[in-house]
């Protein structure tokens, strides 16, 4: 195993999941946003709002070439990481992808109560945050099945998710 990294919509469960099948792999779990937030000194709910999305993104790309010098490791990314700046290619070319995905329904329950810690729904009513969803999963969508393996998240635990990926990665 080289690296694996996790992709899909914010919400979908890629940190939980990545932190999980790490330890299952003893290898070390990373989170780009994390990595970001350490590197950048600065939370990505701020660097959003000081640097707008263009700069964020920029920092997202540099983030993912720096991870070519890491091993061994399960890698969660940003839900927008894989659509810009041909970082999609760059996955692929590093490790094994896994788009972890789930119904708009079940992200938008997950996501009401994490509204301050997500830059693009803050402050947004329900039915915002319902357009959000299914803008955004439409425009991703594409980048998002180019990955290595799609997991439907629907009707798996995370220990059933985790247990299947210890044999397939």
């Amino acid at each position: 195993m080289s690296k694996v990294f996790l992709i899909g919509f914010m919400g979908v469960g890629k940190t939980t999941i990545g932190k999980r099948l790490a330890n299952l792999l003893n290898v070390p779990f990373l989170d780009t946003d994390q990595w970001i937030e350490t590197s950048e000194n600065e939370t990505i709910a701020n660097l959003f709002a000081l640097k707008g999305e263009d700069e964020f993104r920029e920092i997202e790309h540099k983030t993912l070439l720096h991870l070519r010098t890491v091993e061994h490791a399960v890698i969660a990314t940003g839900g927008g990481l894989p659509c810009f700046h041909n970082n999609m290619e760059e996955l692929l070319s590093q490790g094994t992808v896994i788009y972890l995905s789930r119904p708009e329904s079940e992200i938008l329950q997950r996501l009401k109560g994490a509204k301050t810690q997500r830059p693009i729904i803050a402050n947004k009513t329900d039915e915002e945050i319902r357009h959000i969803i299914h803008t955004l999963l439409a425009e991703r969508e594409p980048y998002y099945t180019k990955a290595n393996l799609t997991l439907d998240r629907n009707h798996q635990t995370p220990q059933e998710i985790v247990t299947f990926l210890n044999y397939s990665v």
